[in-house]
């Protein structure tokens, strides 16, 4: 270790908060279309982009409110107003209902798909918008999409439709797909700190007993990504397990335990963490392996990207013993000397020994360095 937890914490919140947003802000949105960019590289440049996402502008929507309630920034407030603005104006469909996947550079439907992926970081976005930047205006939008998701998305089995076309017809019938729903959980916590209503806590509960009975295999205590319509691992891919969705999985429970008043969750948590640390962590060069084969453990893919190991860091914070200090030690030093610059800006991805896979910076990556800034400094609404 080169530096204490505490500094390291302090860098890494400092240089988002005052390198990587004001580029964002500065090079993010375009100026001569409106929207945001998908992606840039270090120096601020964009490639050709002919769409928009609204799952992007969900995120950053979150990023920028946060931001603006922690820093009252002017700068942060007004990009939060713009990314609104432009999302309710471009990516809802105003004859069915629902947040299209993408729009064209000119605000026509690229994909008029209802996806349940980008509708919960929709819902997120919306939410810190009305809590930190403008509510009355985001709690409109909050309740058209809790209308659209209870109508159109929520199955009988209680899980959600993945993906559906403009119409909402279900195109994922034969699916259940464990990363949605568990976004969706992450912004069903995010509307209970809001407000805590009965209402709303029925919904996080629902989503918290479908992944306790659904998703979390028990008995292995691992979190199946893919699974048939009867909740069956997947013929083709059911095998494949993401290490980093554990650790996300993890620190939600800890969340959910404070804001459901379910402490039990908090064991829950911890026994997801350790178990997945034992195969998820390169204990050879260090960092989070991408994806592990079930079936013995093994590594499915041995890249490492940025992302889980923020969900690493934060899920460590939470369930601080001696044994995962030492993980957070070498976690948040892999991240300031691999993936995070001192300029504000990262690398994405990683081959196992550390070379670079990629010299883009995907601009939906803001908002896991963003979270795990705010974890990391006792700073998430939980």
């Amino acid at each position: 270790m080169t530096a204490s937890f505490p500094k390291l914490s302090e860098d890494f919140f400092s240089i988002f908060t005052h390198k990587t947003l004001p580029f964002l802000t500065e090079r993010g949105w375009d100026e001569c279309y409106g929207g945001l960019f998908e992606s840039l590289n270090t120096k601020g440049e964009h490639g050709r982009e002919d769409f928009r996402r609204v799952m992007l502008h969900g995120r950053q929507l979150f990023v920028f409110s946060r931001w603006a309630g922690l820093t009252d920034n002017e700068n942060f407030k007004a990009m939060a107003n713009k990314i609104f603005e432009y999302m309710t104006n471009s990516f809802w469909d105003t004859e069915y209902g629902g947040w299209y996947s993408r729009v064209t550079i000119d605000g026509s439907p690229a994909d008029s798909t209802k996806d349940l992926y980008a509708h919960a970081f929709v819902l997120f976005g919306l939410i810190h918008h009305a809590r930190y930047v403008e509510k009355q205006k985001s709690e409109y939008w909050i309740e058209k999409t809790l209308s659209v998701l209870a109508q159109h998305f929520l199955r009988p089995d209680g899980s959600y439709k993945e993906k559906m076309n403009r119409y909402f017809a279900d195109e994922t019938i034969n699916q259940r797909y464990q990363n949605p729903h568990m976004h969706l959980f992450e912004a069903a916590l995010a509307l209970c700190e809001y407000k805590k209503t009965n209402e709303n806590s029925s919904f996080a509960v629902s989503l918290l007993a479908l992944f306790n009975n659904k998703f979390l295999d028990q008995k292995n205590m691992i979190i199946r990504e893919f699974l048939d319509k009867n909740f069956n691992p997947d013929n083709k891919i059911g095998h494949v397990i993401e290490p980093g969705h554990h650790y996300e999985w993890a620190w939600l429970l800890s969340w959910a335990a404070e804001t459901l008043e379910r402490s039990e969750l908090n064991g829950l948590g911890k026994s997801i963490l350790d178990r997945s640390l034992k195969f998820g962590w390169d204990s050879a060069h260090n960092g989070v392996f991408d994806q592990v084969n079930a079936r013995d453990f093994s590594v499915w893919k041995n890249s490492k990207r940025l992302w889980p190991v923020l969900e690493l860091i934060k899920a460590l914070n939470v369930f601080l013993d001696n044994k995962n200090r030492i993980y957070l030690g070498k976690a948040l030093e892999i991240l300031m000397t691999y993936y995070f610059k001192k300029d504000g800006t990262w690398t994405e991805h990683y081959s196992f020994d550390w070379k670079v896979l990629s010299d883009g910076m995907p601009v939906s990556s803001a908002y896991h360095l963003g979270m795990a800034s705010l974890v990391l400094n006792n700073l998430n609404d939980s």
